[in-house]
């Protein structure tokens, strides 16, 4: 499974990471903070949460009330 695949907490066991697809990567994003830009490593079900973990080290909660959105970015395979 990779992050693009999950739907809900539930489709993770707790502790359980996935990780971005193949050809994407996903970066957060907040309404209260524009210039929020880090690119995301993994996303772990903590409990009833989902939590992205930044390339920055910190965490983002990305599912439940206050979450952040995360921003899926294509990655064109170079040839």
């Amino acid at each position: 499974m990779h992050i693009g695949q999950i739907q809900l907490v539930t489709d993770l066991t707790d502790g359980q990471r996935v990780y971005p697809d193949p050809d994407h990567s996903y970066q957060v994003q907040s309404e209260d903070d524009p210039s929020l830009d880090t690119t995301i490593e993994y996303v772990e079900r903590r409990g009833d949460r989902l939590i992205a973990r930044g390339r920055n080290g910190k965490d983002y909660l990305v599912s439940g009330l206050g979450r952040y959105e995360l921003k899926t970015i294509r990655n064109w395979l170079r040839r």
